[in-house]
């Protein structure tokens, strides 16, 4: 609850900072994002890291509107917090700042007249070869025209940039300090206890096969995302049909996180901590064009008495609903837990005196987390990367322990491979029903959810 709410703060000051100082607008959006958050927001490190990303922002737009120095400090701790509390996702930090040097760079090559440069620069050569007087002056008449040429584009594209009629794209010479900001943060990336694991991870992860596997890595189909559609529309609605302009560095960030949402169906938290903040100032540029005093009237409502009982009220019942989604649920849910059976298999080594680290048991993926709480050492829990090779260097444990359920195969082999001794599986799986008639096998527990077996050699 209190990240979430420190998220909540990150994500309303970054608009109120986009949009411009706009309060009713960014309040509105910062409730909106939250609620599209809802999936996402759990007691996991990535909550951490979605409070830094938004903070990310806030500092860039902070260090590119007044240029100062100072605010390149938060932003190296929030390079160095990121590789001590979740260096896996370490390279979005330099994502995220991708747009703003893309706009700038943009600009410089634009403002390139390398036509005219290569013709200045012949033209010059020429001149030098020449020794006919007439042809040096018209030489110089000629590269004086260039010259004029190049003046009169560069005052056109000033012009156009003043006055744009979709995309602003600034030159901001901040832009130099913050790519200094982005070096210095790569060395504070080699400050973790993983070396150069903060660069690789995610390059390690994508080289593996648990994105093919696990439903989070997964490409994200719409259909089943409504509330993320709705907020598409929205957006695309306003880009294309509304009369605001938008910065490149903006549409790049959402384009940008848009790929990576359908590249994966968790990004999409990414593409509304960094996009709602866009979304929320391109609406109040539409209230400042067409109607500013609409905002100051909702503000005065809002802020009044009736307002603000309304307001809390509103707030008040959208809690209410999640929490009485949230009510009902067990703190562990036994259907997907093995509760009881890790209370009888404790139990069970205490009466055989049997070591956690000689039980050598064979589990699931989906339960390997409860059972690590347990401090029962597991075949495999749900940090699926640690189980492939590019991260333990010799076997793909997570490819086997995924086999072993619907019989996909030899269950036999990959138990003697690893020493397995104990088996605890789901009463549904098929293997389940192969151990009943597996002779060196032994059932040892069931409740109707989950079964226990006993390899017979196993003492």
């Amino acid at each position: 609850m209190f990240l979430t709410s420190i998220l909540g703060i990150a994500l309303y000051k970054t608009s109120f900072k986009l949009t411009n100082k706009n309060r009713v607008v960014s309040a509105i959006s910062t409730l909106v994002a939250l609620y599209l958050l809802k999936p996402y927001i759990q007691a996991r490190a990535q909550l951490v890291t979605f409070i830094f990303f938004v903070l990310e922002m806030f500092f860039i737009e902070k260090l590119l509107e007044t240029n100062q120095k100072r605010y390149c400090i938060p932003l190296l701790i929030i390079a160095f917090l990121i590789t001590e509390m979740h260096c896996a996702v370490f390279p979005m930090f330099f994502v995220f700042a991708l747009p703003y040097i893309a706009e700038y760079l943009f600009i410089v090559i634009t403002d390139l007249d390398l036509d005219e440069l290569i013709l200045r620069q012949s033209l010059k050569i020429l001149k030098k070869l020449s020794s006919s007087k007439e042809r040096i002056e018209k030489l110089d008449t000629l590269i004086e025209k260039s010259k004029k040429n190049v003046e009169s584009r560069k005052i056109k594209r000033e012009k156009r940039r003043k006055n744009p009629y979709k995309v602003i794209a600034v030159k901001n010479k901040a832009i130099i300090t913050l790519i200094v900001v982005l070096l210095l943060a790569l060395i504070i990336g080699f400050l973790n206890p993983f070396g150069t694991g903060a660069f690789t991870y995610t390059y390690k992860i994508y080289q593996g096969n648990t994105t093919d596997s696990i439903n989070e890595h997964l490409p994200l189909t719409l259909a089943n995302s409504m509330e993320f559609a709705i907020m598409l529309i929205v957006l695309f609605s306003i880009l294309i049909l509304i009369d605001v302009k938008v910065r490149l560095s903006d549409l790049l960030m959402i384009a940008g996180t848009l790929i990576l949402a359908f590249k994966a169906r968790r990004q999409v938290s990414l593409v509304v901590i960094m996009c709602m903040p866009i979304l929320a100032k391109l609406i109040a540029d539409f209230f400042a064009k067409y109607d500013e005093k609409i905002c100051e009237i909702l503000k005065e409502l809002a802020t009044s008495v009736i307002g603000m009982i309304v307001t809390v009220g509103f707030v008040f019942l959208i809690g209410r609903n999640f929490m009485n989604d949230k009510k009902a649920d067990e703190y562990i849910q036994t259907s997907s837990y093995p509760v009881e059976a890790t209370n009888w298999l404790i139990s069970y080594m205490e009466e055989n005196n049997i070591k956690p680290e000689e039980l050598k048991l064979y589990n699931e993926y989906n339960y390997g987390s409860y059972l690590l709480f347990r401090d029962i050492p597991v075949f495999i829990d749900s940090r699926c990367d640690l189980y492939t090779p590019e991260f333990n260097g010799y076997k793909d444990i997570f490819s086997d322990a995924l086999s072993v359920p619907n019989l996909n195969s030899n269950y036999k082999k990959i138990f003697d491979e690893y020493g397995v001794r104990y088996v605890m599986l789901y009463d549904g799986d098929d293997v389940n029903t192969k151990l009943k008639e597996d002779a060196n096998y032994s059932l040892l527990y069931g409740d109707g959810q989950f079964v226990i077996y006993k390899k017979l050699d196993a003492e």
